[in-house]
């Protein structure tokens, strides 16, 4: 992840020291695009945000062929910020492929920092100011946007205000937006992420807001967090447009990096949006031989496998990134001991984790089961509702569910007396359409 300096003495603000292509902070954005995207297209899609001060296509030295990475500098830290919350995912061009758009690192941290900064570090404001208040802040800073959060820098032995605070914002264009506006005497600048290194003196002014690295190693440490990265290891031969497109089969990458060549294998860092994502991934690409012969090792960031809760699957699934369909709002799901209207036979060549399924069948009332035959790739879907069950069949069979093909079909009634877990069997008489 990227390294960050000593936030009271090297942060990027007015009157900082950074070079022409950090100023104003955060201005330069990062580019994942198509190796076929042209600096045209670039411009195209970027210019409306506002005034582009430079554009630099990453390409390769030898070949000269384009790499897949921008630079895309703008004249205010507010039109990156917009660009940035615009396009991220969307799609320009003649390419399919989504483009991912982050913050850039700034010059001064060195050509071997990571390429791109944490969202952490885009909302919120480290500012002075000696003789106001929490809620003067608040009232004075949300004119800009919805203010999240301030918190006065206090001294441990009186707890008075040292004349320091932050001010947070749930954007980065709204953090932006104050930071070019705010009056002179704020001297308003970036914070750094909470995880940075903090002066042994900080105190928050509330007990919601105690020492940030704290919080952090203690929700780091926690069995029921959930990991959003993966750190894996691969042949030496893989590069990294190879990387980035057998991880970009599973929706929601945002950023992929080989961090390390060693004499047989590579170390890279993959990063989804959100933990959905990154298990699936890991469920998916681990143990997988490329080339052949020679097995990718994917494990997820600091964490064992065994304390991750999936459970949140269910409720948190963003049904949309998984599914290349569009799909109406979930409903609640049956109770378990309802009567069942209409069954469907599902068949995938690779198997989905069930917790996204139910999410996406849940989408059609009366919902109330769904499983996988033991050792199978195929599996039913039980409706308490009959048309819930034909208008589901008809949006989702063809579709893909997080990069695989589903195929649907209606399931034989049961036998009468048969029990419900018997299934095996009654497949076998399912009508095909």
């Amino acid at each position: 992840m990227p390294d960050y300096s000593s936030e009271y003495g090297n942060e990027s603000g007015r009157g900082g020291s950074e070079s022409s292509e950090d100023d104003p902070p955060m201005s330069r954005l990062f580019v994942f695009c198509d190796k076929g995207h042209s600096e045209n297209d670039i411009r195209k899609s970027f210019s409306p945000f506002g005034r582009i001060e430079d554009i630099k296509i990453i390409k390769e030295k030898d070949t000269g062929e384009n790499k897949g990475f921008a630079y895309v500098k703008f004249a205010k830290t507010s039109d990156a910020a917009k660009a940035q919350e615009e396009l991220h995912g969307s799609i320009i061009g003649k390419s399919d492929r989504p483009l991912r758009v982050f913050v850039a690192a700034s010059r001064s941290q060195g050509a071997n920092k990571s390429q791109k900064i944490e969202q952490e570090q885009c909302v919120r404001l480290f500012i002075q100011c000696p003789n106001a208040g929490e809620q003067d802040l608040r009232e004075e800073f949300k004119q800009w946007g919805p203010v999240e959060n301030v918190v006065l820098i206090r001294h441990k032995d009186t707890g008075n205000p040292k004349g320091f605070g932050y001010i947070r914002y749930t954007r980065f264009y709204h953090a932006a937006l104050a930071l070019e506006n705010c009056p002179a005497k704020y001297k308003a600048k970036f914070a750094e992420p909470k995880n940075a290194k903090r002066p042994s003196d900080d105190h928050s002014s509330s007990s919601d807001n105690k020492n940030e690295t704290t919080q952090l190693l203690r929700l780091k440490n926690n069995e029921t967090s959930q990991p959003t990265s993966l750190n894996v290891v691969v042949s030496k031969t893989i590069k990294q447009d190879q990387l980035w497109r057998l991880f970009d089969i599973v929706p929601g990458l945002d950023y992929c990096q080989i961090l390390k060549e060693g004499d047989y294998n590579n170390e890279a860092i993959v990063v989804y949006h959100n933990p959905e994502s990154a298990i699936y991934a890991k469920e998916k690409v681990h143990g997988f031989e490329y080339p052949v012969g020679e097995r990718i090792i994917v494990k997820l960031s600091e964490m064992s496998s065994a304390k991750i809760d999936t459970s949140f699957i269910e409720k948190h699934t963003k049904k949309d990134t998984f599914c290349s369909v569009p799909l109406p709002q979930a409903q609640p799901m049956a109770p378990n001991d309802a009567v069942v209207a209409k069954r469907l036979f599902m068949i995938m060549p690779t198997t989905v984790p069930v917790a996204i399924l139910k999410n996406i069948f849940s989408c059609w009332p009366g919902l109330i089961d769904l499983y996988f035959l033991p050792n199978k790739s195929c599996g039913y879907v039980k409706y308490a509702d009959a048309e819930s069950a034909m208008k589901a069949m008809e949006t989702l069979s063809g579709a893909e569910i997080c990069g695989t093909k589903i195929k649907i079909v209606e399931a034989e009634e049961q036998v009468k007396g048969e029990k419900n877990g018997n299934d095996d069997v009654s497949r076998k008489r399912m009508r095909r359409n």
